[in-house]
């Protein structure tokens, strides 16, 4: 693959502007981009510039002072010139944008606010397009040549020829064709039509027997193209051409043809199609297919009066990983990200990478609004996970601008300019989010900005709650523990559940300092309970997928020394997928925290997926059941099964178990009686504030 087109690659922009100040304006945001760019006042200019053939590029004032762009495109022509070129013009026409197009423009632009913003991006896509035509015709002038070639060939008989009796069905090949397929002629394989379909590429062999019925049944000329097994193994495409002769009687008595190999050719036409229509560095359709792919998808929303939705997405700060780490660590980074879009797309829709770090999907028979929020949300969910980049961990956000079809326009052009002013809009609203660009459906968008502006501050304002329900030794009916419970109170919305502001902290990387305001509360509050002379029990905290870093022992540890509360005293609790993320790094930091003599714990176990071969390795020290299996115990034989065999397996791997979501005594019972002695849940008490919880620990449970 070769590399995307950097500016320092690019030679030098012309910007052709009468307005000198503004040409001048223009030229300065280039440079900055790192570009090479010079101006010039009129059209006349441009072309002596053109003559030098040092310019990669053209910005055109479409008001040019001295000519009209047509007459300056005219010109270009009149010296055979290609050098791509860019419109500017004051006014947002589509039918003048579409006539630029057609005349050959890479992109219309309006001199509006965004011009300036949006500029260098366009520069760079009008490259980028420039240089995959000049590929393309290059792989066009390469496979003329191979054509040449192959005629040449022809002539001097390169090519195999075979002669069929259809009376004995006997067969014979020239010596060509047998070296054509890999055999000595001196040593002939004994060939056959049995022998030659035996050697067929199965997907080809029903269409190669229709043709060959075909040609003799009808008198027809056999021209069939398909794959062939070599001697070697090897797989060529060939086409076999052939001419029935008859007997003196009329009836078709042989079969007189030749075979040529084709595979250049086809690889050479693969090629072409590539260039076309794939981007060379993630292997993504580009902007050539998707742009059709869309068109054909407005059609067929418009027969089943359906939604298309189109995504317009580009990486936060990318530039940044570029500049810190190399634009080949930059390349595997886009790479790592279209294949984690990929897997989110369904196959009948279209995913494609516009150039840099910019992607588009259009989403078919989308489910309204809902359902193109949730893509876009599991999108932005993604790419926030790490990715591993020349042994480095990185993290990104992305920001993504939505337009659908048909509220927001009526063909391809204007649904992907609408869905790239939206993604513009995410980028101004802290980046990392989604935006609609129509305003009815940007309301229960902007509903999660303000959540998320609102969890920014919620730590600083003293929002958050912890909550503590009680883990019981139900042999004694007495506690042995707290889990520590996250609340968000929010002085306008009220009580937010963790399920609506958890996953956003996740995004948006607030999970870390949360998490850690979380461990430390929870652990004061343990250590207080015990200099009250309250009974000393542990205290559950869990841990989210980001704060499971390799300094976490050492957050940890200082934590504990802040609070004063022994290491015994604390279990964290995690989840089976965050185990298994990296399990050799993993290992060594869970033996890190039980060295500190922390205890560690599953929790939700059963729902994940972690392998029995490494859970046995880790020092953990308990299994939570979930409550997804514990409330339908007494009713589903499945969970009653499921619940016995974690209760089995945390015995045999000498390790305690906690059922959670206990909420009666047919539970507690039927659990008690499979051996699991400890349980949480609102059969003892609900999640309570630390006062209650108090309370709670000094009077014990009711009778």
């Amino acid at each position: 693959m070769t590399d995307p087109i950097r500016p320092e690659h690019t030679g030098t922009i012309l910007v052709v502007e009468s307005n000198v100040p503004f040409g001048e304006l223009t030229a300065g945001v280039l440079r900055g981009a790192g570009y090479r760019c010079e101006t010039v006042v009129n059209g006349q200019m441009a072309l002596v510039a053109l003559g030098g053939g040092a310019v990669a590029l053209l910005v055109l004032d479409y008001n040019m002072a001295d000519m009209s762009v047509e007459d300056f495109v005219s010109a270009m022509g009149t010296v055979e010139n290609k050098t791509p070129f860019v419109i500017m013009a004051g006014r947002d026409d589509s039918l003048l944008a579409v006539q630029m197009m057609k005349m050959g423009a890479g992109d219309f632009l309006v001199k509006d606010a965004t011009l300036l913003d949006r500029l260098p991006l366009v520069v760079t896509r009008t490259l980028q397009d420039a240089e995959t035509s000049r590929r393309l015709h290059r792989a066009t002038e390469a496979l003329q040549e191979s054509e040449a070639r192959l005629a040449r060939a022809h002539r001097i008989a390169r090519i195999g020829s075979w002669e069929w009796n259809l009376t004995n069905n006997g067969m014979v090949f020239s010596n060509e064709l047998y070296h054509l397929l890999g055999y000595d002629p001196a040593n002939p394989p004994l060939v056959s039509m049995d022998w030659i379909y035996s050697r067929i590429n199965p997907v080809d062999l029903p269409n190669v027997r229709k043709a060959v019925s075909c040609a003799i049944a009808d008198g027809r000329h056999l021209d069939v193209i398909y794959r062939f097994r070599v001697a070697n193994d090897e797989e060529l495409t060939v086409n076999s051409q052939g001419e029935l002769v008859a007997d003196d009687n009329g009836k078709p008595c042989r079969m007189i043809g030749s075979t040529l190999d084709i595979t250049a050719r086809m690889r050479a036409e693969e090629e072409i199609r590539n260039l076309s229509n794939y981007d060379s560095l993630t292997g993504l359709p580009n902007r050539n297919l998707l742009q059709d792919r869309l068109h054909q998808a407005v059609i067929h929303a418009s027969r089943t009066q359906s939604v298309v939705g189109v995504l317009c997405l580009d990486l936060d700060r990318f530039k940044g990983v570029n500049d810190t780490l190399g634009h080949r660590a930059g390349d595997q980074l886009l790479r790592l990200v279209a294949d984690r879009m990929a897997a989110c797309v369904r196959e009948s829709d279209t995913l494609a990478r516009l150039g840099g770090d910019e992607f588009m999907a259009v989403l078919t028979m989308a489910s309204g609004e809902e359902g193109i929020s949730s893509a876009a949300a599991k999108l932005l969910g993604i790419i926030a996970e790490p990715f591993i980049v020349e042994g480095d961990e990185l993290y990104i956000t992305a920001s993504v601008g939505i337009a659908v079809y048909p509220a927001d326009g009526q063909d391809p052009h204007t649904l992907m300019k609408y869905a790239d002013l939206a993604m513009y809009r995410a980028k101004e609203l802290d980046r990392n989010n989604f935006q609609f660009y129509s305003s009815d459906l940007n309301v229960r968008v902007m509903e999660r900005m303000m959540l998320e502006s609102a969890l920014r501050r919620a730590l600083e304002r003293d929002e958050f709650k912890l909550y503590y329900q009680a883990q019981v030794d139900v042999s004694t009916r007495s506690i042995v523990g707290f889990e520590a419970l996250l609340r968000w109170f929010h002085p306008d919305l009220g009580l937010i559940s963790p399920d609506k502001f958890i996953p956003l902290a996740e995004e948006n990387g607030q999970i870390l300092a949360i998490g850690e305001w979380v461990l430390q509360s929870a652990c004061r509050q343990a250590s207080n309970w015990q200099k009250a002379g309250l009974p000393a029990v542990r205290m559950a905290v869990n841990l989210s997928t980001r704060q499971f870093r390799p300094n976490l022992d050492q957050t940890v540890s200082a934590i504990l020394l802040e609070t004063g509360l022994a290491p015994r005293y604390l279990e964290l609790e995690m989840t089976e997928s965050i185990l298994m993320r990296n399990v050799t790094e993993n290992l060594t930091l869970l033996r890190s925290l039980t060295d500190m003599g922390c205890h560690l714990s599953i929790d939700d176990f059963g729902t994940g997926y972690s392998s029995l071969a490494y859970l046995k390795h880790f020092p953990l020290g308990r299994l939570k059941i979930d409550r997804s299996f514990v409330r339908d115990i007494t009713t589903n034989p499945d969970d009653l099964a499921i619940a016995k065999i974690i209760i089995d397996m945390a015995r045999t791997l000498r390790m305690q178990v906690t059922a959670e979501g206990v909420e009666d005594q047919a539970q507690l019972k039927l659990l008690a009686g499979h051996g699991c002695t400890e349980m949480q849940g609102f059969l003892f008490s609900r999640p309570l504030p630390a006062d209650k919880a108090e309370l709670l620990l000094r009077n014990g449970l009711p009778a």
